[in-house]
């Protein structure tokens, strides 16, 4: 079984890609999900670590979240600490999972695939890059985000790239053209190219 790990900046299609791959019968891990069921376990530490401002109506309040850590690299770094084993030993478990059903192969869909050591898991990584303009007026759309909320967050993300992942495991670059055609033909032929038998769910 493959495992193969989809990543890139914010808003450059990640999800877009990963669902070709769902299409085609492969598991998807979205980590980001992992991260907000991490959030809930790791509760107490963040509230102990961050204040109780960061609640609304009792729950951790991931936009308050957010605006505070990707602003500070040190708490970011804080909060990381707290989250980030939860979520690597989730996709540990549903590697595992995946490899005791057969399947021919799983992704693990996560921006920080990198800094997180899930790239060590990985067979193949697929790195989906995007114009910054775009991936702006994506999140603008979808979270709202103003311009310095994005720039506070590329910077926070600024350790993505190619070339921190270059040299562990085979890496390709795929450019999103925002056309679903285009994804699907370019995700067929990646699987193609390393061999992964595709079958198409209708």
């Amino acid at each position: 079984m493959l495992v193969i790990g989809i990543t890139g900046k914010a808003c450059a299609g990640k999800n877009a890609y990963s669902s070709v791959f769902a299409s085609f019968g492969f598991p998807v891990v979205d980590v980001d999900t992992l991260g907000h069921a991490a959030l809930e376990q790791g509760k107490e530490a963040i509230v102990h670590a961050f204040g109780s401002d960061i609640l609304t109506s009792g729950a951790i309040d991931r936009k308050k979240l957010g605006a505070l850590v990707f602003s500070d690299p040190k708490k970011l770094k804080v909060l990381e600490s707290i989250s980030h084993p939860k979520m690597v030993a989730a996709c540990k478990h549903l590697i595992e999972q995946a490899r005791q059903q057969n399947k021919g192969a799983i992704i693990l869909n996560a921006a920080l695939l990198g800094r997180m050591g899930l790239a060590d898991l990985c067979d193949h990584i697929v790195f989906i890059q995007a114009p910054l303009l775009i991936r702006f007026l994506r999140a603008k759309r979808r979270e709202r985000l103003s311009w310095k909320r994005f720039l506070d967050r590329e910077r926070a993300q600024k350790d993505i790239n190619v070339a921190s992942l270059a040299g562990k495991k085979p890496v390709k670059v795929l450019h999103n053209t925002r056309s679903r055609t285009l994804i699907h033909r370019q995700v067929a032929t990646y699987c193609a190219t390393i061999g992964l038998p595709i079958s198409p769910q209708l």
